[in-house]
């Protein structure tokens, strides 16, 4: 256990270290900032949505809930030398199961300086709270549960003109992830820890040049995470991942795009749990078909690390289509519809999930939309044999200021 908590101190300073150095790097590019101040953008949003599985499990129970969401942006300077704030919340609150009901709050900071000699410098910090209701089912029983997390990053980015159109970009982050204790509607239970503290630590390299339409690229990325060790088997498992990828992008005359990238991943859990090489790919493509119709599309392959339920990670694949048609300036009609494949790699647990969405978008004033959406999925769980149907509908109002 001292040797857990040293470890959780030395990821804490390093993560400090980290900040108060991107802090310090914003000081001399505000001491250039232009004097203009654009005004802020303030975006938010409130919807209503019913649900057919609020609980998202194979008991379907149906609830309405509110969903409020709002932002603030404001950036100073200008485009060779600017800083950024930006606030954001959310939160939901459920008409029956106040259980399920979030809220989230995040902020932001980020400084730009281009130079003439053709280096950029970008550097990002950002802090989130997010309070998360859930369940847990003991047989016949569903008892609410909320979590607090917090989440504190920094991230470093320097861009680099090489000449001859060749662009290489370096990039380093790192988050710490806090998680509070578990408490239980009611005091049923005794409050618990149920997930671990994570740190994740992050540096991705890419070169692309560009001949006319066509961009080719290169990246190599690497990824630490090092998870608390909580529970007896433990609930997370330390790794290291690794990527190399080539790139390629296509942008035609008419506004179509061509991406495709193709590459191998390596992941090496912690006490030899898990370790292979994997391909890795990523397809998609957007065009524009006339008479206010685009369509576009994507399918990838990849580890999965931070959406699985798996201790350590899970392989997945994903494949979306979606269709926008303008009928008018002011209404725009949209659908989609993905299949997923998903691989617990420890769990040996499949999930297999498909579904579609159709949304209707009428804009009121050049500043609120009025939208109207379905979503509709299903899930089936291979080793736990559980079936997760969902609908949610909603109306909402969107508006930007």
């Amino acid at each position: 256990m001292d040797a857990q908590r040293k470890a959780s101190r030395s990821r804490k300073r390093r993560l400090f270290r980290l900040t108060v150095g991107l802090a310090f790097s914003c000081l001399p590019i505000a001491s250039a900032l232009a004097d203009a101040e654009p005004p802020a953008r303030l975006a938010g949003a409130i919807e209503r949505h019913y649900t057919t599985n609020a609980l998202d499990s194979d008991h379907a129970v149906p609830d309405w809930y509110t969903l409020l969401r709002g932002s603030l942006q404001r950036q100073f300077g200008d485009a060779d030398a600017n800083a950024a704030f930006g606030a954001e919340f959310q939160a939901t609150r459920h008409d029956r199961l106040a259980v399920e009901d979030d809220r989230a709050v995040a902020l932001s900071l980020s400084a730009f300086r281009k130079l003439e000699n053709g280096l950029e410098f970008r550097g990002t910090l950002s802090y989130r709270a997010a309070s998360d209701g859930d369940d847990l089912t003991l047989g016949p029983l569903t008892i609410g549960m909320r979590t607090l997390k917090q989440t504190v990053a920094g991230q470093g980015q320097i861009g680099i003109d090489l000449g001859n159109a060749t662009a290489l970009v370096i990039e380093v982050s790192d988050s710490l992830e806090t998680v509070g204790p578990t408490r239980f509607e009611q005091d049923a239970l005794p409050a618990a820890r149920l997930d671990p503290d994570t740190n994740r630590l992050q540096s991705v390299a890419r070169v692309t040049r560009t001949f006319g339409r066509i961009a080719l690229g290169a990246s190599a990325s690497a990824l630490l995470v090092t998870v608390e060790r909580l529970g007896s088997p433990p609930l997370g498992v330390s790794f290291r991942h690794y990527g190399l990828r080539a790139e390629a992008a296509y942008t035609g005359a008419d506004g179509t795009t061509l991406g495709a990238a193709f590459g191998a991943e390596l992941l090496d859990a912690a006490g030899g749990l898990y370790r292979r090489i994997r391909p890795s790919w990523q397809l998609a493509f957007a065009r524009p078909l006339g008479h206010g119709f685009d369509l576009k599309g994507t399918y990838f392959g990849r580890y999965e690390s931070a959406d699985s339920d798996d201790p350590l990670a899970s392989w997945l694949r994903r494949a979306e289509l979606e269709g926008n048609l303008t009928l008018r300036p002011d209404l725009v009609l949209a659908a989609g519809l993905f299949r997923q494949w998903k691989d617990n790699l420890l769990f040996e647990n499949q999930e297999r999930s498909h579904g579609f969405y159709a949304e209707a978008t009428y804009r009121m004033t050049p500043s609120a939309s009025f939208v109207l959406r379905i979503d509709v999925s299903r899930t089936f769980k291979t080793v736990i044999d559980t079936r997760e149907s969902t609908v949610d509908a909603f109306i909402g109002l969107r508006a930007k200021l």
